[in-house]
């Protein structure tokens, strides 16, 4: 399934990989607490729907200027000390929010995460592309299924653990504790090479598929996101709960992403990948329309665990569509995708607190079907293009 000659030497899980493996999972641990005590600050603060949004936009903020910072550290600090260096920053800006008071307090703690949480990430993609070099496509599937796991775990935890009478904010250390232990495990050595000179654009600019592939990272980060963020509130909403039953709730979208990434690496080894995008747009998109027509307990639960199964792979297929249309321009994919991943994070979740405060925030959820529909088209039009003869 794949164009690069198969390695002589097995895929071997050694230490630093379990390490990278295991600090993504706290990193994803960190993406759901903003999501999961939100309902908890806007009960204490008083919150409107728009000072939610700010919460999120900011995250993403910090998302995207973390891409500078991170950019800047690697080559001076290696793998190991920014991978360890970031996850204790990370933590630290995990509990900072149990701490913040008021609108601006909390509005910090948000970009806070969201800026040490992505040196986070890119350091731990930078490691294993490094330290698995002859794997790199099974170790970075592997990463986002426990990356996906600890999102699972975020909402489950602080929602059960605060139903049973233990106070929300003493549910965060969870973080500490559980990079206390994988900070035990070796790190990575060394830096990785440095970004390849087909990152860069080529001399014609930036193929339409490339284009076209960022357009849909970021319209598919944005239903994704737009429900991740916003599902508790929406859950409360919708089905009447209070904030606790909500948050656990929403452990079946994020159970529903890890369940969907292992289903779909293993179905890529006998179908087509532009077959499953197409599948899982589709099916996203009929989930998200579900999710609200939908007043029935168990039906919202079968429909927030299939969008999740599906949302949950846009990424990762769409990334792997792109690089199929354009083999050539990997790095440029990379790094463009990440960067669209952040401006979806950074304009999708206050544009769904502006649509709440207007039309409610069971419609704006509602609204999120439009993403898809747009994603298809963008895919349709990259394939079509790609399709057709290449000018000399």
């Amino acid at each position: 399934m794949t164009d690069s000659p198969r390695s002589t030497r097995p895929f071997r899980r050694d230490g630093p990989t379990w390490f990278l493996y295991l600090v993504l999972a706290v990193f994803g641990f960190q993406q759901s607490v903003l999501g999961s005590t939100l309902p908890f600050l806007r009960a204490e603060f008083g919150y409107d729907p728009i000072q939610i949004g700010w919460h999120f936009t900011s995250y993403a903020g910090g998302l995207v200027a973390s891409g500078l910072l991170g950019g800047w550290l690697l080559p001076r600090l290696g793998l190991g000390p920014l991978v360890r260096g970031a996850a204790v920053a990370m933590v630290l800006a995990v509990l900072s929010i149990a701490q913040a008071r008021g609108f601006a307090g909390t509005l910090t703690a948000a970009i806070a995460m969201g800026l040490t949480g992505g040196v986070l990430q890119s350091a731990v993609q930078a490691g294993l592309a490094w330290h698995q070099a002859e794997h790199r496509d099974m170790a970075m599937v592997e990463a986002f299924i426990f990356a996906g796991a600890g999102v699972f775990s975020g909402p489950l935890l602080v929602g059960q653990l605060a139903a049973a009478g233990i106070p929300w904010r003493w549910t965060l250390l969870a973080a500490p504790l559980a990079l206390a232990l994988v900070l035990l495990l070796p790190a990575p050595a060394g830096r990785p090479a440095p970004v390849a000179a087909s990152s860069k654009p080529s001399r014609g600019g930036v193929p339409l598929a490339v284009a076209l592939c960022w357009g849909s990272v970021l319209l598919g980060i944005g239903a994704e996101w737009g429900i991740g963020f916003w599902g508790a509130q929406f859950l409360e909403s919708r089905l009447g709960l209070g904030p606790a039953q909500a948050v656990s709730l929403m452990s079946v979208f994020f159970g529903g992403t890890v369940f969907g990434r292992i289903v779909s690496s293993r179905l890529l080894a006998r179908f087509d990948g532009r077959s499953m995008l197409m599948a899982v747009i589709l099916l996203g998109g009929g989930a998200i329309l579900a999710l609200w027509a939908s007043a029935l307990p168990s039906a919202t639960i079968v429909a927030l665990a299939l969008a999740g199964m599906c949302l949950g792979n846009f990424f990762p297929l769409l990334i792997s569509n792109a690089i199929r249309l354009e083999p050539d321009h990997v790095g440029l994919i990379s790094v463009g995708a990440t960067q669209a991943v952040g401006v979806s994070l950074l304009v999708v979740p206050i544009a769904l607190g502006y649509i709440g405060q207007v039309a409610g925030l069971v419609n704006a959820i509602g609204m999120l079907v439009i993403l898809p529909l747009l994603m298809a088209a963008a895919c349709l039009a990259a394939g079509y293009r790609h399709a057709l003869p290449h000018k000399a």
